[in-house]
């Protein structure tokens, strides 16, 4: 309680921050009936505002405690445990194996493919690279937040990650139902290439209803198939790090490789899969995260620095683009492959 008491300026001004990107969003929805920018893009992009304009803000607020670095870490964490009760294992049972192995197959070979051209092709620092690669072959702004926390990334590496992927993917949504007109694809599969391809589950469902229900629903079971490789994924890739500082045991060291965050995550999951709470409770749950994730973004932003972005804009747009070509590719080809 003294720790929020002493930083009470900071949290006022991240929550402040979350408030004003909802009404945002709500005057969006009002205005052209669907999600341009979702609420966590908005309230990174006001972070980064606030924190770099030159002139004094309210004395009510503060930028500069430690409110900011606390909501971009340990409440980004507890959001990503929330997360997790929105996850159901059951989807996998629905799906058939056929589009199970197309959204696996998709996700390793984006990840390692993107990580490859941002680190060894554009010298991107690995964090950044990281953090592009889960991002666009994941779930988007979610997935970029959870491996955040594993790989210790900075505020400034989150933002590049998020903001140039999240703009290139309103792009998408824009432009990709555009396939549908000009191609005789059936809507089950246009839903598959764009359950794929497109970067966050908003704009997935943004890019897919828009062409028809079924082609919005099976986009959206697409994508939520690749969200449940967000754990294994993390755990994956956490292990990759720290397995190179080992210590004396391995079973010493047995919570470095498994983040405490993921462990709830996991869980949550279970009790989602297996319906133990109210379908209600867990919508709840869901909206409380997602205001989670939203103060947590704005906490990121506060800690940006504009200046640090400019260097790595072009770089990461292009590892953006080559990842939404590369999953749009791999969609038409298992479209060819599965008979979809």
């Amino acid at each position: 309680m003294i720790f929020f008491r002493e930083n009470f300026k900071g949290f006022l001004l991240c929550i402040s921050i979350c408030a004003t990107s909802y009404v945002i969003q709500f005057i969006e929805i009002s205005i052209f009936n669907q999600k341009i920018f979702d609420v966590l893009i908005i309230a990174l992009l006001l972070g980064i505002i606030v924190k770099n304009i030159p002139f004094e803000i309210p004395q009510i607020f503060s930028k500069d405690d430690k409110a900011p670095k606390f909501a971009s870490k340990q409440l980004l964490e507890f959001a990503v445990i929330l997360l997790g009760f929105k996850v159901n294992f059951s989807l996998i049972k629905e799906s058939g194996i056929s589009l199970i192995i197309l959204a696996v197959i998709s996700v390793i070979t984006c990840m390692i493919l993107v990580f490859i051209l941002c680190k060894y092709i554009f010298n991107l620092e690995k964090s950044v690279s990281i953090l592009v690669a889960v991002g666009n072959s994941i779930c988007g702004n979610s997935a970029v937040a959870a491996m955040a926390s594993v790989i210790k990334s900075t505020p400034n590496h989150i933002a590049i990650a998020i903001s140039f992927s999240a703009v290139i993917g309103l792009v998408q949504v824009l432009l990709l139902p555009l396939i549908s007109v000009f191609t005789n694809i059936t809507d089950f599969q246009y839903g598959v290439i764009a359950g794929l391809s497109v970067y966050a589950v908003p704009q997935v469902v943004a890019a897919s209803f828009v062409v028809s229900t079924e082609a919005g629903l099976i986009a959206t079971q697409v994508k939520l198939l690749r969200v449940l490789m967000l754990g294994p994924v993390i755990i994956a890739v956490n292990f990759l790090i720290k397995s190179n500082n080992r210590g004396n045991s391995k079973f010493q060291n047995l919570n470095t490789y498994i983040p405490w965050f993921i462990v709830g995550f996991l869980l949550a999951s279970i009790v989602g899969s297996l319906n133990l709470l109210p379908n209600t409770l867990i919508d709840y749950i869901a909206t409380f995260s997602k205001i989670l994730f939203a103060i947590s973004m704005a906490g990121i932003g506060l800690t940006v620095d504009i200046k640090d972005l400019k260097g790595s804009a072009f770089k990461v747009s292009l590892a953006v683009i080559f990842a939404t070509l590369l999953m749009i590719t791999i969609g038409v080809i298992g479209i060819n492959l599965f008979n979809f």
